[in-house]
């Protein structure tokens, strides 16, 4: 495609605010059971993959929000055996958890088989992970599944899958967050996004009152550039303090963003956000 072609992709928050991405072609487009899905190429993000209409991730800073949105709680966690991700079916926090050698089973839960396949195919970094042979890949729904699994887990990360899920609620006998809480193991640590501070302060709280259910979390923040407001926030809760961890290890040298010396300056909000979050 000559790049005298002006393709844009527009990806808005609530209809009020947004992104514009300028695109080189579509390598790829499909209607799943669940929603449509894109993959293109872009000039500033590399490859991103669109999921309704939003940007699911991108090329240029799916590491970081994968390292960002795993590592605070598995650094946090003394013997994190076993993982659960809701959602994650683009592979990247699978990868992360993986790097950890303490870990020896992932299950990742993911309604749409098509994300799976798209990430598979377009984003291999990340999409290979659900081939590891510790990764048990569930295609179903989140809430259904919980709902029939009584297995324990040591993280769990809601990836790309809301804690507060009215719709998924409606045919459901208890609360999705309340599912998820239970399954936790004795000493489990929760990962939540929140969402935007900036843009959506209330929904970031109300998720917020919902993870409090599994102990007193500790917030912290990501930039994410292709996330609405560029700014998101993670919650973190369990028995555990996730600012105390332990020095770096070998396996930390392969990481492009996270650290263990990051950890402490992650958790350190400013007052701005302290006062949108009620916290």
């Amino acid at each position: 495609m000559s790049d005298s072609v002006d393709l844009w992709l527009e990806d808005l928050h609530r209809g009020k605010i947004g992104l514009t991405v300028r695109l080189r072609e579509c390598l790829a487009a499909s209607t799943s059971p669940f929603q449509r899905l894109a993959v293109y190429d872009t000039h500033a993000l590399g490859r991103i993959m669109v999921v309704g209409g939003e940007i699911s991730f991108s090329e240029s800073d799916e590491a970081t929000y994968s390292e960002l949105l795993v590592h605070p709680g598995l650094a946090a966690h003394p013997d994190p055996k076993r993982i659960l991700i809701l959602g994650g079916g683009d592979g990247g926090a699978a990868r992360e958890c993986l790097r950890d050698p303490r870990v020896q089973r992932v299950v990742v839960v993911e309604i749409d088989r098509e994300v799976v396949e798209l990430s598979s195919r377009f984003f291999p970094t990340a999409g290979n992970a659900l081939r590891d042979p510790r990764v048990s890949l569930v295609i179903d729904d989140a809430h259904r599944w919980l709902k029939a699994s009584e297995e324990r887990f040591d993280l769990i990360i809601t990836d790309a899958c809301s804690l507060l899920n009215p719709a998924s609620d409606a045919f459901q006998e208890d609360p999705f967050h309340q599912a998820v809480f239970g399954r936790l193991a004795p000493g489990g640590i929760m990962v939540s996004p929140l969402g935007s501070p900036l843009l959506d302060p209330h929904g970031c709280r109300e998720v917020l009152d919902a993870v409090r259910q599994v102990g007193d979390p500790r917030v912290y923040l990501m930039a994410v550039p292709t996330r609405p407001g560029g700014l998101w926030a993670i919650a973190c809760a369990g028995a555990a303090d996730p600012v105390a961890v332990p020095a770096t290890k070998p396996w930390h040298d392969g990481l492009r963003c996270w650290h263990p010396s990051l950890q402490p300056a992650l958790f350190t909000l400013p007052r701005h956000i302290v006062k949108a979050l009620g916290i």
